[in-house]
This record gives C-alpha cells, structure tokens and sequence, in this order.
C-alpha cells in the first residue's frame, strides 16, 4: 500500500512539474554567453519575437559595452514586425516578474497603455561599463492578442557630471528670470 502511495504522488509531482514549467517554457534570448549582441553606439537594435503558446514568458538579453561611454540605463519597447496585432503586447514588473540585472537597478519605469509598451532599466549608480558585458531579462505577456511581435532594445549613456552642472545652471537661469 505504501509502495501505491508513493508511485502515486511521484506520479502527481511530475505532472505538477511539466504543467509549472510551462509558464516558464516560453524564453527568448537575445545574444547569449559568449555571442553578447554588441553597442559600440546607442542606436536601438530589433528583434523579431515570433510568439507561442503560452503566450508569455522571459526574454533574456545578453549585450556588451563596445562604445567608449558608461551606459546608465537599458530600454525595452514592444514593436510590430508582421500583421499581428501588439495593443495589448505588455512588460510584467510585479513579484515574480520583476526584471533581473547583472546591475544593480535603482529604477524600472513601465509604460504598458501605449501601443508599444516600453520597460526602462536604470542603474545610473552601477554603470555598465566600456568593453563590460551586461545581462537583462524582463517578462512579457501576449496572452490577449496571441501573435508575434519584436523587441526594440538600446542602451543610454550616463550623463557627464559637467552636463549635469551645465543643465543645471541653465535651469537655475532661468528661473532667476522668471521671478524678476
């Protein structure tokens, strides 16, 4: 009878097994180990996603630094490719979908009521630097319109503290303006 039990709830546990992973069946990956899709300058690069059942999961993207300036912040924007429809094609950033990083990620900005949602990553205080390989992976979720859509990805450059200072003053100036 023990022997029945156990064969039973084996049985149960891998049935379980391949019905949960099957939210996490679903993977795109960008670039890869060794094969990092490359930036030398901040012009977003395109990725056609064509899209299966389920219909959501992750995408990892694997980039690397080759320009000759830090970068701050990585974005992420839905994008048609074919006819499908992308209106309800969204980033997912709650728990256990936030978005994983080799930095440290001190904001994620989520716009998803545009058509062609967007997802920021800033690290501004963990900067990826010139020739640094970075990670990224973020969730999608095209349950809704089921059809194929790409991904448009770039990075951002950290401004200089001397830009800053300038932007600054500027701004400064011009409100000593405005209260004359």
């Amino acid at each position: 009878m023990k022997m029945k039990k156990c064969v039973y709830l084996l049985a149960l546990s891998f049935a379980y097994l391949i019905i949960a992973s099957s939210a996490y069946a679903h993977l795109a990956e960008i670039g890869g180990v060794g094969s990092e899709i490359e930036f030398s300058d901040f012009t977003g690069q395109q990725f056609e996603h064509p899209d299966a059942d389920p219909f959501k999961g992750w995408a990892f993207v694997y980039v690397k630094n080759t320009s000759q300036t830090a970068w701050g912040d990585f974005h992420f924007e839905i994008y048609q490719y074919d006819t499908s429809d992308i209106s309800n094609v969204s980033f997912i950033v709650d728990s256990p979908f936030e978005p994983v990083s080799t930095q440290t990620l001190s904001n994620v900005i989520v716009d998803n009521d545009v058509v062609g949602a967007t997802l920021d990553l800033e690290f501004y205080n963990d900067p990826v630097l010139p020739g640094q390989v970075a990670t990224f992976q973020v969730y999608t979720d095209n349950t809704t319109n089921q059809g194929n859509f790409g991904l448009l990805i770039y990075p951002s450059v950290v401004p200089e503290p001397a830009t800053i200072l300038l932007l600054s003053l500027g701004g400064a100036a011009i409100l000593g303006k405005r209260r004359k």
